[in-house]
């Protein structure tokens, strides 16, 4: 087994402010994972409530004989809910995006004013 010879050359640096700056962005990411799969199972769950009553008025309407008319009020309610489910989950999205650009502004301004603080002294 060969085996390579190891690097000879040092660091001046740290690397510590970098590993930090890793875990928050990592946390953010955890963070903005979490929101969106919450989101999206709770818009899940709603249409499933929306299906699942509608196929129970489809089923008691077959005995009324007004079929046509619970069908109707479904495609209704689901031209109205569509929009909403969608703007809601751009919404969570559009928050998630700015929340994480503003963390991302203070990470970048704090390693400029390390950087500096470094060349000042």
């Amino acid at each position: 087994m060969t085996y390579l010879p190891s690097p000879s050359a040092t660091f001046n640096f740290t690397l510590g402010p970098a590993f930090c700056a890793g875990a928050l962005i990592q946390g953010q990411i955890f963070v903005t994972s979490a929101t969106i799969t919450t989101d999206l199972t709770a818009s899940a769950a709603r249409r499933g409530l929306r299906c699942f009553e509608f196929l129970t008025r489809l089923g008691c309407s077959i005995d009324h004989g007004d079929a046509v008319e619970v069908l109707s009020d479904f495609v209704e309610t689901e031209l109205e809910e569509y929009p909403k489910e969608v703007s809601r989950l751009c919404e969570t999205g559009s928050r998630l995006l700015s929340h994480t650009a503003e963390l991302y502004r203070d990470i970048a301004a704090g390693q400029v004013r390390e950087a500096e603080a470094k060349r000042v002294v």
